[in-house]
């Protein structure tokens, strides 16, 4: 017998919570399990038992995703209700697994892959996907990767896409977006990784990528049919493009379309509100102005947090070539200094005078430069695993009572350091955060447990899109993301800073996001690029806003 249609519809899948009138009336008896329906509660429960029976992250992981593409209102009363436990599954860590192993996964994904031949056809896949994705929601957001970059993994072609699909559920679990208004899309544009491209069960286009005016072409078609296709107000954002290309692309639609960079832009935002944190740790410096930053790695990750702490310090008053003058950058070739060739543009603006003391030939050995500059905080978006090794975080503590020490880099495995780490080297007085999550950590000796920070992306852009969303910005200006900053600083309680974590717990992303999406409204009526009215949203309104499964058990 085949199923009823309801059944394989996983917005309206309600499995054992079907009520009787219901199964009488849709005719489901026999179909769904004959005892007792379940409440929503019972289920989420045996969801996480389950969730935490399985053996390996992966494991999880594939889990998660049957479960959200057979009943998504369970799958988000689960994600929303336990999300610390669930978050490392759904997104970093795990999901560069899921990119690696992609090919093996025996899951759907509910995305839409634009390959080079769709060239000229694109405005009528997106039309056709949105049809096929709800015919009764308008598409909100969108995130896209051409999956050149797939956090410090390299390029998997389109193998990425648990990256765009990942992000969106994190919109809807963490930021309260309908997940019927969200489109993952992967930009299939080749593969350089050859090992990839040569994979007998690889489904993505086998050559290397193009590059020049044919893969600008084709970028800009889809900018152009996302914005014919679901209107003006659609926030793109970008995900995982590589170096060369995601700062450029930003320039290049960020004024005309309503986008923006999470690598660049949302990595800035969760740096810098932990920056302003970290300044309010006990026996750390609490002017901002008297810290020096360096920056280990010069991708444009490191560039947008750089950019956004030079943003943050001519508030106060401090000239913008004496900010920039704060923050210093190492890169393959050592420390970025005056007088050295081929540096971008980017880079240059970050080209200060080589401290004294420091030799050209010990410019790439960080503990020679940490010596000569003595930074106030070290952070890290290199994908260069143990870079901060004992030797550079003792010479840290050394210099500072209380080091700062940010290891960003995802996942786990390319992390600059390991929290216990960064705590035994500096006898326990680093402030420390990383891009992955790291669990507690107890030195022999010390009464007080120490609770590292993630400075995890989904702090800033499901508040951000939302907000957005609310508010249908035209564009999305750096002043925005330094405002949803501001507010997450301010959302760190004492008591977090005083174990040294300088993020508010995970658990209350919802309403840390609703925080956020306040603040990028009233940013956006303050510049007068809001498209929507929002003078009268105060953040219970938002609340009230906000997507939550199980309001609606049935809509059909």
């Amino acid at each position: 017998m085949p199923p009823h249609p309801i059944l394989s519809d996983p917005r309206n899948n309600r499995g054992r919570r079907f009520p009787i009138a219901q199964r009488d009336h849709l005719q489901l008896h026999g179909l769904v399990h004959p005892a007792s329906p379940l409440s929503l509660h019972h289920q989420v429960a045996f969801a996480i038992s389950r969730l935490r029976s399985l053996p390996t992250p992966l494991a999880k992981y594939e889990y998660l995703l049957r479960l959200v593409n057979s009943d998504e209102q369970l799958f988000f009363s689960v994600a929303q209700s336990h999300l610390s436990a669930v978050l490392p599954f759904i997104y970093t860590p795990t999901v560069g697994d899921a990119c690696l192993n992609f090919p093996t996964l025996d899951i759907p994904l509910r995305g839409v892959w634009l390959s080079l031949p769709l060239s000229g056809a694109i405005a009528s896949v997106l039309r056709n996907a949105a049809r096929k994705n709800n015919p009764d929601s308008p598409i909100d957001v969108i995130v896209v990767s051409d999956c050149q970059r797939i956090l410090g993994l390299g390029d998997l072609g389109a193998n990425g896409m648990p990256i765009p699909v990942g992000k969106l559920l994190l919109y809807s679990a963490c930021g309260g977006v309908d997940p019927a208004t969200c489109l993952p899309v992967v930009l299939d544009v080749g593969c350089n990784t050859q090992s990839v491209r040569e994979d007998p069960q690889y489904t993505g286009i086998r050559s290397t990528r193009v590059v020049g005016p044919k893969y600008d072409n084709f970028i800009d078609e889809f900018i152009t049919a996302a914005k014919e296709v679901f209107g003006p107000s659609c926030l793109i954002q970008f995900e995982d493009f590589a170096n060369a290309n995601a700062a450029r692309l930003l320039e290049k639609y960020r004024k005309s379309v309503c986008c923006f960079n999470d690598d660049i832009q949302g990595t800035a935002a969760v740096a810098v509100a932990g920056i302003m944190a970290a300044i309010r740790v006990p026996g750390v410096d609490p002017d901002l102005r008297n810290h020096k930053f360096l920056f280990i790695g010069a991708g444009s990750a490191g560039i947008g947090i750089a950019d956004l702490m030079v943003m943050a310090l001519t508030r106060l008053d401090i000239p913008e070539e004496q900010a920039r003058r704060q923050c210093w950058f190492i890169d393959s070739k050592g420390l970025i200094v005056q007088g050295r060739g081929s540096l971008s543009e980017a880079k240059t603006r970050y080209a200060h005078p080589c401290p004294p003391g420091l030799l050209p030939s010990s410019s790439s050995d960080l503990n020679d430069v940490v010596a000569a500059l003595r930074p106030t905080a070290l952070i890290g978006v290199s994908t260069i695993p143990g870079i901060f090794s004992q030797h550079v975080i003792q010479r840290m503590a050394a210099i500072n009572h209380r080091p700062i020490i940010f290891a960003l880099s995802n996942p786990t495995s390319k992390s600059e350091c390991s929290a216990s780490d960064a705590y035994k080297f500096s006898e326990g007085r680093a402030v420390f955060a990383a891009g992955s999550p790291f669990p507690p950590v107890q030195l022999p000796g010390m009464l007080k447990t120490l609770v590292p920070a993630q400075g995890n992306n989904s702090y800033i852009f499901p508040g951000v899109g939302l907000g957005v969303i609310l508010s249908k910005a035209r564009y999305i200006p750096d002043t925005m993301l330094l405002a949803a900053a501001d507010m997450l600083a301010s959302l760190v309680d004492n008591s977090k800073l005083s174990v040294g974590c300088v993020y508010p717990d995970l658990d209350g992303l919802l309403d840390i996001s609703a925080h956020i999406a306040h603040a990028v409204c009233q940013h956006a009526l303050q510049l007068g690029i809001n498209g929507r009215d929002v003078s009268s949203l105060d953040v219970d309104a938002i609340r009230g806003l906000m997507y939550k499964p199980g309001r609606d058990e049935l809509s059909v």
